[in-house]
């Protein structure tokens, strides 16, 4: 029975095509001789690769301490900084891309890499939101059985002369 549910699988999945598109080409210049570009980590900072690399760091740890059954607090801690960081880094990775690409507009384009990058980031992202969701509602150990109520307490007697 595999314990990666599907927020996990997500995370890892987009971690892992995130990593690969850091090498393909994310944005390039059309000159007369030919076509110039430059991958991802050529072209998107330190920043954003810290950040995207620390991402796929989280996302990792999230699919292997799910996978191999680690304690669920482990899992829990995983989750919630895939989904922080993930969503951080998707931000950047998408102001970088799509707001401040390296150079102006009318020279530089953006390739497949980037669209590619950009979508990773995002499932790592989702993924770690979604890792965080209880699916376990229907279990018996998720089933709530109220307490039985208590008897009233019996009525004052008051004290008035």
């Amino acid at each position: 029975m595999s314990r990666v549910r599907a927020g996990e699988g997500t995370a890892g999945a987009g971690a892992a095509v995130l990593l690969v598109a850091l090498f393909l080409p994310w944005f390039g210049v059309d000159v007369l001789v030919g076509d110039a570009t430059s991958s991802g980590w050529d072209a998107l900072g330190w920043v954003t690769i810290v950040l995207a690399l620390g991402a796929i760091g989280c996302a990792a740890w999230l699919a292997i301490a799910t996978a191999v059954g680690r304690p669920i607090a482990q899992q829990v801690a995983a989750g919630v900084l895939t989904a922080a960081v993930g969503t951080i880094a998707f931000a950047v990775v998408a102001l970088r891309t799509l707001v401040f690409q390296p150079g102006p507009n009318e020279l530089v384009g953006m390739r497949y890499g980037a669209w590619l990058g950009l979508a990773a980031a995002l499932a790592l992202a989702v993924g770690g939101w979604w890792s965080m969701k209880d699916e376990r509602k229907d279990a018996p150990e998720s089933a709530y059985t109220p307490p039985e109520p208590r008897p009233a307490p019996p009525p004052r007697l008051s004290r008035d002369p």
